[in-house]
Formats: structure tokens, sequence, C-alpha cells
């Protein structure tokens, strides 16, 4: 029996794994290959998940909460990807704020169902805030939240230093040289994940990777993990946007510009902050780091539009009132700014409750 394989991507938010995850369906659907992808989110309203469905490929949802915590829609998912479409690779992305997938993930998947799966689990992290945690330089997050952050590197098949485009080639080879002496016996992969090359060593690395057994269970202090969600405020927020002139796009994105502003002049780290601008022709998604630079690869081709739909995914340490308050005073000041008229649909601001996971089995 043939087992299959199940790409699970890790990772604290905002390291690039919807991303790498988009570029590794295309490059395998160029080449007769067919991938299904499960997306997951505390919340109930994924850019990632609106996102993927845009572009096409087969999708299956894990909605309100962590994998861990609702591991039989999890493993739902996958059986009807599998299903469906007899995918060569599915490609299973876990929250960002997620931790301990060896125990309540891969090991309850090997066990409960032995001989079906080659599982793979790839940490990725934005190689720029790796780097600076290994240094210990000035924290980005509270003390919890980092704690996360590092449980996540601990328990990875494959480490993934992402976004290594966005730095210069001393400061590359510094990272390497960092990253290598802090995991001396991890498999890590320096990585561009908008680089075909980049993307193809990434499917040849989880291609060759092959561990059936069940894999050893973190050490992991559930009450400090469960205090590091609870320092992130969730918010999801779809908007609609109308605008007499016919710049409803150029209104969305002064929009996500606002927000983000305001959110930096707080001092608010942020964990991610995602947007799916939809014109009733197309979709772009964009996406702020926490250093401030934006990845979109569509937006500046987008057409202008009389209407436009706007939905905000953030992910930002600070209480999720203050959250709610930012993404209001945004949306009065860009309407007084473009004249536009922009209608909230639907908003969700919360803290992820304490972790409960359907199981845990240690090895």
């Amino acid at each position: 029996m043939t087992r299959m394989k199940l790409l699970l991507v890790g990772g604290f938010l905002a390291s690039g794994k919807t991303t790498a995850i988009y570029s590794a369906a295309k490059l395998l659907k160029a080449s007769g290959r067919k991938a299904g992808i499960l997306t997951n989110d505390q919340g109930k309203q994924q850019v990632d998940t609106g996102f993927i469905r845009g572009k096409g490929f087969p999708n299956e949802e894990v909605a309100g909460s962590c994998f861990c915590c609702n591991f039989n829609a999890m493993s739902g998912g996958i059986q009807r990807l599998h299903e469906d479409i007899q995918p060569d690779i599915i490609f299973a992305e876990s929250v960002g704020s997620c931790a301990d997938l060896a125990a309540t993930i891969i090991n309850p998947l090997l066990t409960l169902q032995p001989d079906r799966y080659n599982i793979v689990l790839s940490v990725f992290a934005d190689i720029r805030l790796l780097v600076a945690f290994l240094k210990n330089e000035q924290p980005v997050f509270h003390e919890n939240v980092s704690y996360i952050y590092q449980k996540q590197l601990d328990e990875a098949d494959i480490i993934v230093a992402n976004k290594i485009d966005l730095l210069s080639v001393p400061e590359l080879d510094h990272a390497k040289a960092v990253i290598s002496d802090a995991f001396p016996d991890k498999i890590i992969l320096y990585q561009n994940s908008l680089s075909e090359k980049g993307i193809q060593h990434w499917l040849d690395a989880c291609e060759n990777f092959h561990n059936a057994t069940l894999r050893p269970a973190l050490n992991i202090d559930y009450d400090k993990y469960g205090a590091g969600e609870a320092e992130l405020a969730w918010l999801d927020e779809e908007v609609g946007i109308v605008s007499e002139d016919k710049n409803a796009v150029k209104a969305a994105l002064l929009l996500a510009d606002t927000v983000y502003n305001k959110i930096k002049a707080g001092n608010y780290p942020i964990g991610h902050l995602k947007f799916l601008l939809d014109n009733g022709r197309s979709q772009t998604k964009i996406s702020f780091s926490p250093f401030g630079d934006t990845n979109s690869m569509e937006q500046h081709t987008m057409e202008e539009s009389a209407k436009a739909v706007l939905l905000v995914n953030a992910r930002v340490q600070t209480a999720p009132q203050v959250l709610q308050d930012i993404i209001t005073e945004a949306i009065v000041e860009t309407e007084n700014t473009t004249a536009s008229k922009i209608t909230e649909y639907t908003t969700t601001a919360f803290q992820p409750g304490y972790p409960r996971p359907t199981y845990r089995i240690i090895a």
C-alpha cells in the first residue's frame, strides 16, 4: 500500500507558509501532479482559504480552532481531499501560534491509521526574525509568545529559513552561520518561496524524508503555551467599499496601509496582518510582516472598480478591543480621505482559548 504524502506545514505567523504552499501547488500542477490543501485558523474568516480557493486549488478548511484541538475535523478534511481528487501530495498548514504538532497531530495520525501516512513536518521561519531570536536581540514578542516560537523550531523535521531574498549576501552568510550553529542536527533549508528553484528544493527535501515512526513529544508547559497564545488578539473583519469615482481598489489599499501604520504607531507587535482584496473580477492577497515589508504579487495590476470587498485577518500582540478600535478609526479616516463609503459586514475579535488537544500521544 502506497502511503499518503502529507506535508504538515508549521511555523510562526507571517513566516511565509501560505506563499510557499501556493507556489508548490502551482509547480506541482505544471508538472502534472495534484495537490490538495488543508487550511486552518482560530478564526472563521480566513484570508488564506479565500486566496487558495480563488486560485482554483482543491481546499478543505478547519476554522474556529487549531488542528490539534479539532483533530477529527482535520483528519476528515484530509480524507475528503484524498477521496475527491486523489492528490499526489496534501499540504496541511497549521495555525501560526500552534506548537506540539508531533504529539497532537503526527503521532495520532500514525497511531490511528498505521501504514497510511508519510508525514513531514516543515517549520517555516522568517529568517530575519529567526536570527534576531537566536541572537537574543531586542525581543519582538512577549516571552510567552517566544516560548511557542522556540517549541515550534524544536520539533521540526525540516526548518525552512524563509524570505532569504530580503537579505544581502553578507547578511545571509551571517544568518546561515547563526542558524546552523543553533540547530546542528536539523535539516535546514534557506528559501525564497517566490522562487521555483527554492520551492523545488523544498519539495525534493520532503519527498526524500522518510520517517514512519512516532515522533518524540516536546517537553512543553501548556500553561505557558496557552498564556503565549492569549497574548495575541485575533481580528477578522469583512468590509465593503463603494466609490462613486470608481476608486474602490485605491481606497482598499489605503485602508490596509492605514491599519498597518496605526498598529505600528501603537508599538503593538504584529504576528501577521493579511488582507484579501476582491474587486468583483479578481482577487489579491496583501500581507504585512513584523518588519514592515509587504507581499503582494498582484495588487499593482488590479483594475479599479466602483465596489470592492476587503477581508482583514490581524494577529497582533494587544487586546482585542484595541485592535477593533484601530480598524474602526482607520475606516473613518479612509472614508474621509477618499470620499468612499465603507460598510462593516462582519467582525470578530478575540483571544484564543486554552489549548486542549483531542489527542496527545507520546512516543
